[in-house]
């Protein structure tokens, strides 16, 4: 009994290390929303600040003027993967940018990192904002970058994370994290009309 006992805990530990290999994935989340061109601008810039602050810390806030004509159609950031390179390695990374942007806000996740679990979880969230004709044009972007290590150590983390999202409703933590944050937007503007959500 002990040795089919020990045969199973060895199998086990085998089948961990395997089965979790070190990685680095990258997701990407959006939202975008209306808000109402009467409403005062600086209104608009607190409270999507206030609304990325639930979960940033290091916020950085950009506000020029409002145009003296307003627009037919909203500007869009640039979002889109970016590939770097240092010697021999590459790598891709998300990035966005929002030009011509009357108010641009960007931060870093509070997030998990750990080197003792083997694991990492960053986030960072950027917000542009485009007066137009009818609106406001709000969008957040996330940005979110899974480091493992792999082994044992990163298959007990990842097992925790997807029993944290799994309780909660989510496929994955990043989503948990990002809809935290859309929440808290649609409490601050009420008003504000949903135009597109895309969970990472």
């Amino acid at each position: 009994m002990k040795n089919l006992f020990a045969l199973i805990l060895i199998g086990f530990l085998s089948y961990g290390c395997a089965a979790t290999t070190p990685r680095t994935e990258t997701y990407m989340g959006k939202a975008v929303f209306d808000v109402n061109i009467h409403t005062p601008s600086n209104e608009v810039v607190k409270n999507v600040y206030d609304s990325l602050a639930l979960r940033s810390d290091r916020l950085t806030k950009t506000v020029a003027f409002m145009p003296s004509a307003l627009p037919e159609q909203p500007g869009t950031p640039n979002i889109g993967i970016r590939s770097m390179g240092m010697g021999i390695v590459t790598f891709s990374l998300p990035q966005t940018t929002c030009d011509g942007a009357f108010a641009v806000m960007s931060g870093f996740d509070k997030g998990v990192s750990s080197s003792t679990y083997g694991t990492s979880d960053f986030a960072s969230y950027t917000s542009c904002i485009y007066p137009y004709r009818d609106a406001f044009r709000v969008y957040l972007v996330g940005n979110f970058m899974s480091s493992n290590s792999g082994g044992l150590q990163g298959l007990m983390a990842d097992a925790i994370k997807k029993g944290v999202s799994g309780a909660t409703n989510y496929d994955n933590i990043f989503a948990a994290w990002f809809d935290s944050i859309i929440k808290r937007l649609r409490e601050k503007l009420p008003e504000a009309k949903e135009i597109e959500i895309a969970m990472p």
